[in-house]
Parts: C-alpha cells; sequence; structure tokens
C-alpha cells in the first residue's frame, strides 16, 4: 500500500518538461522540386527552426553546429528541408550507404514526428550526407535507455528500425554547408487528422567535434528522443482527409537446401506470396500477408550462453514491426507473455531442435480509435507439419489500450494458441491461453515511470498457480538513477506463445546510480552504481543472488571504462554441466558462492577506426572463469564497413573444463545507394558451428529490392571441422506498389 502512495505522489509532483518551442507550418500551392538547392519562394516565407542545443557533450549551451530547418505541406505531402553548417564537411563519418543506418555512429540529421502529439508513439525519418535513410518507429514515449553498439537493435525496442514507408530525400553537399531536403506523403504516415498539432524535435549527430545537439532542450542523461521535451509544430489549416491508401507488395521467390545432418534437401523451387497494406483511416491500418517468405531477414548474431537459460533474440520480420509495443510491449524482459519469434517455430522433440513452421498467412489491424485508445487485432496461421506430429497451428492476440491522465496507459489483452484440425485424440493440451492486465505509469516530466502487470495463463489442463504479476518503479534526471523491479511467477504459468526464463519464483531487484560531471577536462561523467537481485523459491527459499558494484567512466570524445566487483549466489534446483562438455555435472540442490571481476574500454564509435576490450576473472560454480573479448570497427569511407570480435571465455572446474570460443566478422560494402554486398562469418565452439552468410541486396526501386542469399553451416569442432551440415540458398524479389 505504501509502495502505491508513492507512484501517485511522484504523479502529482508539478514538474513540467514539455517544450515552450513552436512554430507554424504553412501550406503551399506551389510546385515542389527536391534538389537540395532551396530556391523555391516557401522555404523563405517558412518559418526558421534553429537554435539549436548542446545534449552532448554539454547540456547548458547552444550547439556548436549552426542548422537551419524549415518546414511546409501540400494536399498531399510534408515537405521539411535542414541547412546544416559544418567545419570541415569533406570529412564526413557515415557507416554505409544503405537504408537503416545507425544512429549514433554517423553524421546524420533526424526529425521525429509525434503525429498523435500524445507523448507516447512517433516516427523517425533521418538522412545522412550521401542520402542514406533511415525510417523508424518510437515507442514507450522514446523514455528508454541504450548503450550505443553496433547492430541493427542499438536502440532496442523502442526505436524500431524495420518499419518502412515511402518517402523521398535529396542531399547536396556545399563548402561549408550540406543541405537536405524530404517529401513525406501524408498517406505514408499515420496521424489524426482532426487535430493541426504535432510533436516534433530534431536530432543532429556531428562527429566531427563529437556533437549531438536536438532542437529542444533535453538534459544529459536523457533519452535524445524523449517526446516528452520534445516541441510543436502546428499546421496552418486542416490536414488531409485520408484517401486512397492501399499497398500492395507481391514477391516471387526461389529456395532450395541440402541438409547433410537430417538427410534432406530440397531442389530449387520458384513460391510466389503477397503482403497488403490498407488505411482503413488516417490512424488505423490493416496488414495481410499470404504465404510470406523472410529469407531476405539478416541471420541473428551466434551469443555464448553460460546461463542455465533461454537467450532472447530480437524480432527482425516487418510484418510484426509496425504498432509492436501494442502487442510486444508487455510484461518485462524476463517474463514476455506474447514473443512474435515463436510464431512460425516449431520444437522437434525427436531431435531435439527447432524447425521452421511454414505460414500459411497473417492479419493484423493496428492503430487508434479516437483520441484515447489503441487497439491490436492479430491473427497467424501455420501450416500442418506431419514430420513431427503436428497440427495445423492458430495464433491470435488482441489488445485494448487506453490513455489516461497524461502520459500513462492501461491495457487489457487475451493470446491464444490452438491446433486446428487436430488428428490426435491423445493430444492432452488443445488450447493456451494468457489473459492479462497492465498499468503503465509516466510522469509528466518522465522522471518517474512504473509498470505494473498481471497475467494469467489458461488451458484444458485446468492446473493452478497459473498466474504472472509484477512491475517497477523507477525514477531518474541527470545525476541518479533509482530503479526497483518485481515479479513473481507461479508454478504452473506456461505462456506458450512469449518469453519466460523462470517459474515458481518470487524476483526482486533494486538498483540506484549516481553521476558527477566535471566541469572541466577529459572526463564527461563518471559514477558510482549499486545492482542487487535475488530470486526466491516457495520452498527452497533463496535460490539466486547478486550483488554487482560498478564505477564507469566517460569522456567527451565518447569513449568509456567500466569497472566492475560482482558477487553471486546460486542454488541449483536442476543439474548443470557449467562446461558444456558432459563430463562434470553439478548435483541438485548443490550450492555456490563466487566473486568475479570485470573491466571494459569502449573507445569512441565516431572515428574511421574503434574498438572494444573487455575481461572478468574469478570464481564460476566450483570452479574458475577467465573471459576477455575484442572488437573492432574500420570504415572506409563511405563504401565499406568492417566489423571483426573476438570472444574467450575458459571455464575451470575441478573434474572438467571448456574453452568456448566464439569469433564474428561482418563486412558490408555499398557500392552505391542501390547495391549492396554483406557477409557474415560467424564461429561458435558452444553450439559446434560454423556460419556463413552472404546477402547481396539490389534496391532497383524505393522499398522494391532483389536479394540473393547464400548460407553455409559448418562443424566447428574435432575431426569434423569445416564438414558441412546445411547449405541453402534463395533469391526473392519483392515489389512495392502504391494503389
Amino acid at each position: 500500500m505504501n509502495l502505491l502512495k508513492c507512484f501517485f505522489i511522484f504523479l502529482l509532483i508539478p514538474l513540467y518538461a514539455k517544450s515552450e518551442k513552436k512554430v507554424i507550418i504553412y501550406k503551399t500551392q506551389e510546385n515542389i522540386k527536391l534538389d537540395g538547392k532551396l530556391d523555391e519562394s516557401f522555404w523563405v516565407q517558412a518559418e526558421v527552426i534553429n537554435d539549436f542545443f548542446q545534449q552532448f557533450p554539454d547540456d547548458s549551451i547552444y550547439s556548436e553546429m549552426i542548422s537551419e530547418v524549415r518546414i511546409a505541406f501540400s494536399s498531399q505531402k510534408i515537405f521539411v528541408s535542414a541547412k546544416l553548417y559544418d567545419s570541415v564537411p569533406e570529412r564526413y563519418i557515415v557507416n554505409t550507404l544503405k537504408r537503416d543506418f545507425f544512429g549514433p555512429e554517423n553524421e546524420a540529421i533526424s526529425f521525429t514526428f509525434d503525429t498523435y502529439n500524445d507523448q507516447k508513439n512517433a516516427i523517425n525519418f533521418g538522412v545522412t550526407p550521401y542520402n542514406s535513410q533511415r525510417e523508424g518507429l518510437i515507442s514507450q514515449g522514446g523514455t528508454s535507455s541504450f548503450s550505443g553498439g553496433r547492430s541493427s537493435s542499438w536502440m532496442g525496442s523502442w526505436f524500431n528500425m524495420s518499419w518502412n514507408t515511402t518517402w523521398q530525400s535529396v542531399v547536396e553537399k556545399y563548402k561549408d554547408f550540406w543541405i537536405v531536403e524530404i517529401s513525406i506523403p501524408f498517406k505514408s504516415i499515420r496521424y489524426s487528422k482532426d487535430s493541426r498539432v504535432w510533436g516534433f524535435n530534431v536530432w543532429r549527430n556531428n562527429t566531427k567535434i563529437n556533437e549531438r545537439s536536438n532542437w529542444t532542450a533535453i538534459p544529459k542523461g536523457y533519452n535524445s528522443y524523449n517526446l516528452s521535451y520534445a516541441g510543436k509544430i502546428e499546421f496552418d489549416s486542416d490536414l488531409p482527409k485520408p484517401g486512397k491508401n492501399i499497398t500492395l507488395i507481391p514477391y516471387i521467390s526461389g529456395s532450395g537446401f541440402d541438409d547433410k545432418i537430417n538427410n534432406d534437401s530440397k531442389k530449387f523451387q520458384p513460391d510466389l506470396g503477397l503482403d497488403l497494406k490498407v488505411g482503413l483511416s488516417s490512424s488505423l491500418n490493416l496488414d495481410v500477408t499470404i504465404n510470406p517468405d523472410f529469407s531476405q531477414v539478416e541471420v541473428d548474431e551466434q551469443r555464448t550462453n553460460l546461463t542455465r537459460f533461454e537467450l532472447l533474440y530480437p524480432e527482425k520480420r516487418e510484418f510484426f514491426i509496425e504498432n509492436s509495443d501494442l502487442f510486444s510491449d508487455l510484461g518485462d524482459y524476463r517474463n514476455k507473455p506474447f514473443f512474435s519469434r515463436r510464431i512460425g517455430l516449431s520444437y522437434d522433440s525427436v531431435e531435439s531442435r527447432y524447425i521452421e513452421n511454414p505460414i500459411i498467412f497473417g492479419a493484423k489491424l493496428s492503430g487508434k480509435l479516437g483520441e484515447n485508445y489503441r487497439i491490436g487485432l492479430l491473427n497467424m496461421q501455420t501450416q500442418k507439419m506431419s514430420s513431427i506430429s503436428q497440427p495445423s497451428i492458430n495464433y491470435g492476440m488482441a489488445v485494448v489500450e487506453r490513455r489516461i491522465l497524461s502520459n500513462s496507459r492501461i491495457s487489457t489483452f487475451l493470446i491464444n494458441k490452438q491446433p486446428l484440425n487436430n488428428e490426435n485424440k491423445f493430444l492432452s493440451q488443445s488450447f493456451n491461453r494468457v489473459a492479462g492486465l497492465e498499468l503503465k505509469l509516466l510522469s509528466t516530466n518522465t522522471n518517474f515511470s512504473s509498470d505494473l502487470y498481471i497475467n494469467n495463463t489458461f488451458d484444458n489442463l485446468k492446473t493452478k498457480n497459473t498466474y504472472s504479476w509484477g512491475g517497477n518503479a523507477v525514477y531518474t534526471n541527470s545525476n541518479i538513477r533509482i530503479t526497483n523491479y518485481f515479479s513473481k511467477v507461479g508454478e504452473n504459468y506456461n505462456p506458450e506463445v512469449g518469453f519466460i526464463r523462470r517459474k515458481n519464483v518470487f524476483f526482486y531487484s533494486p538498483s540506484f546510480r549516481y553521476l558527477f560531471y566535471p566541469t572541466s577536462g577529459l572526463v564527461n561523467n563518471h559514477g558510482p552504481e549499486i545492482d542487487y537481485e535475488f530470486y526466491n523459491h516457495p520452498t527452497y527459499n533463496d535460490t539466486d543472488r547478486k550483488l554487482e558494484l560498478r564505477y564507469s567512466i566517460s569522456l567527451n570524445n565518447s569513449s568509456r571504462f567500466s569497472f566492475e566487483f560482482e558477487r553471486q549466489f546460486t542454488l541449483l534446483l536442476d543439474e548443470f554441466d557449467p562446461t558444456r562438455t558432459g563430463i562434470e555435472y553439478l548435483p541438485v540442490n548443490s550450492q555456490y558462492k563466487y566473486n568475479t571481476i570485470s573491466v571494459s574500454y569502449n573507445s569512441s564509435t565516431q572515428r574511421l577506426f574503434s574498438f572494444r576490450v573487455n575481461s572478468k576473472v574469478g570464481g564460476f560454480f566450483n570452479g574458475d572463469i577467465y573471459t576477455y573479448g575484442l572488437s573492432f570497427n574500420y570504415r572506409i569511407v563511405p563504401f565499406v564497413n568492417i566489423d571483426f570480435s573476438y570472444n574467450n571465455n575458459k571455464i575451470q572446474l575441478p573434474y572438467a573444463s571448456s574453452n568456448l570460443d566464439s569469433y564474428t566478422s561482418k563486412v558490408e560494402v555499398s557500392l552505391n545507394t542501390k547495391l549492396f554486398l554483406t557477409t557474415f562469418f560467424q564461429y561458435n565452439r558452444q553450439i559446434d558451428n560454423i556460419n556463413l552468410n552472404t546477402r547481396f541486396q539490389w534496391n532497383f526501386k524505393p522499398l522494391s529490392d532483389i536479394y540473393l542469399v547464400y548460407t553455409d553451416n559448418y562443424f566447428a569442432k574435432g575431426n569434423n571441422l569445416f564438414d558441412i551440415k546445411n547449405r541453402s540458398i534463395a533469391l526473392k524479389l519483392n515489389y512495392w506498389i502504391n494503389l
């Protein structure tokens, strides 16, 4: 009860973070030509969006690099221009010419439109000086944090770059500045046609002087895309009513494979499919997919797993992306009632592996209903798999979200997984369902947030203790971050379309961090952090406890040091082999206490060459662990981007030891903004696999591509080293048609 009172005390604190900045956007009848020259008369008449504020390395001054942004609109499109002054424009640094570049490592400008002006969801369009484009969907109010990195998931689930829509951009480079012009069709985005006011912000990244700036002031330690700190744009007349907005994306593909392990093969055969997008209104969208093919999706990065639990991998399939927060942003990262990557996979109990379960069709209705409601309906149907005696399975989900207070939400959902045409009379469980209720609280200044949820699973077995509840309370500002996470999972809680690591356990984890900001010198910020977590079992009491003491140092050049001490206690409820050798299994009910020390250094990623080194030494169950890693990135701007990483985990127990190392190398070659070649090589001793994935992409028309993907998997150990496991090749052509 006291905790609940604290939630509402924070919510009622009269702290307002919303910016006072606002500009009027004028409608034009003039013909527009995107050429990077800004010689149209309406650009002269448009209000100038300037006076940017630096957020890094400082947040109390105007930006050093001058930026001038202008916006106009017509009956069909929004037009945005930006004139970006620079000290040395010949030294622009970017990763790639490919679409969906990675933000913090590139010279770039991006524009965020909160089209419903609700500080919840937004769309973002970004451009580099080489006219590489990026569009993304922002969720969770843009309040989540990120730590950088070189993968497409660097921003986490709150910023999804797998979303695509049609728009245009042109860049022209000059001696002291570069100019970008973009046009965005109204029918390419979702918005409220009854409102003229949108939330808006601009983010600029300058790699030469290592400056990140925004149109509105955002304090240090806050996300640069925080929607509550955005300014406003107001259109001078009504926005166009949504007209015909239908997109067809047919595809033709062919694939074949040769599986040496299971003596299975498929000759190269053609296949057809179709995606359909229908804008039912300016804020409600219907997506349909028939016989979907995801062969062009980039392979997952293989990771060494030192835990006893399943690893969580991100969703990359575009059909599941738009409004994905409605479906996937439920529970927490340890306990997700819905995990879309379960759809299209089935477990082969004979071979003890997951195999692809082809999807026949799917449909998704998502978006806003009125000012305060969002809805999501999802239905997917997979094929029958006689080889593993699995019937055709239907997956369904319905979710309704209601806005309350100013920035807060309450939602309820139902998930259903059910076999159809089941011929197996002995199948004991004919359906699996999850129902839940979730409350998301966010203060006006976004300093305080809290999620509270309760879920329950249902099946025909009618067991007890099928509940799960939990939540968090987080307070953060530029200096302080205080978090409290907690959850309780029943013994028989079973979300088959979800992701869960442990059952029959209570989890609690508080943490505290404080950052100091020196007024001079090389250090931008530094400070200590303490994290504690424990898992409590109703019979065995505490099964895991972990204390982490960390000190981090961030420099003004964006490089980072981190030092960490970790003390851990583990009580095994199942036997476990930490070395994965099969020699020494630690027995059930055995207890272990051990300490480790870690250190890491990340150089600035805004340079042509950057690297990361890390090491960990200490105890591991009843033995020792020695871990070290090295990764580097080198760029030949703008055509070549090379990533390499090596990680080694040496585990020594009394009767067994292992050396779990892995290599990853990724080379991206951008021949121009239309042609790309990517080669991904991975070696992972733990899973005895060497993977080679090569993908050629020709973007012959915006959002229309031809892909050629070749994949090999080899053995990685002993006498079988480099013996082929399986091989596949896939060719796909998809064509984006706006009706």
